[in-house]
């Protein structure tokens, strides 16, 4: 987050009195901004931006957070959904993100947000053999309100794991048929991949199909109603 500032700051003081708003023509050519922004004399961050007279976009940053040489997060940028009246430049905020968390050269973690740095969703290769089986959601609070994971990897979820309960598919119709209780997202989880404790589950009585019975707090921003 600090290199993201710093590169921020960067382009404002470049770009201080150029707008960030008007259109740009067609086939502009995207030009790279180096920067260390670590202090250490290597460089750290690269900011790809779309240049034209009067005008700017940043397009997304290429950071090397370990500076071993290799690329380890990609951050999309687009425009704060929030105009300050003291300036006129719109902030710049993150809209999608790609992090290669344990350095092996290989992305494992997505995140997309709203433009008002809202994290919507997270998509995460949890044992890193490159198929992404964990989804995570979130609320307006920036909190992970629902998990689910895909344990057999067909490219649907069947584990739906809420605040306190999580919700099984057990015979792939897409359809939660069992749950079990538990305190915490571990035991929740633990207990609906072994399938210990099971209980039969109606789809009227669905979390996932009937968001109605979730407190507003829990409610994930996509599919909550509330946008």
């Amino acid at each position: 987050m600090i290199r993201i500032c710093l590169l921020t700051t960067v382009f404002l003081f470049l770009f201080q009195c150029k707008g960030t708003t008007l259109p740009l023509p067609f086939g502009t050519e995207m030009r790279i901004m180096p920067v260390d922004t670590a202090g250490t004399g290597k460089i750290d961050t690269n900011g790809y931006y779309l240049p034209e007279k009067d005008n700017y976009r940043v397009v997304y940053l290429e950071i090397d957070k370990n500076t071993d040489g290799s690329s380890d997060e990609f951050v999309w940028q687009g425009h704060s959904t929030v105009q300050d009246p003291n300036t006129p430049l719109k902030k710049m905020v993150k809209v999608h993100e790609e992090v290669d968390e344990n350095y092996d050269g290989k992305i494992d973690l997505l995140r997309w947000m709203l433009p008002n740095e809202k994290i919507v969703m997270v998509q995460k290769d949890a044992d890193k053999d490159g198929f992404f089986e964990t989804t995570q959601y979130y609320n307006f609070n920036n909190r992970s309100v629902r998990k689910e994971v895909d344990t057999d990897k067909n490219g649907f979820a069947d584990i739906f794991i809420f605040f306190d309960r999580a919700e099984i598919d057990s015979d792939g119709d897409r359809i939660p048929d069992l749950y079990v209780t538990g305190k915490s997202d571990l035991e929740l989880e633990e207990k609906a991949t072994n399938r210990r404790d099971t209980k039969p589950l109606k789809k009227d009585e669905s979390y996932l199909f009937n968001q109605k019975f979730l407190p507003m707090e829990q409610r994930a921003i996509i599919g909550s109603g509330l946008l």
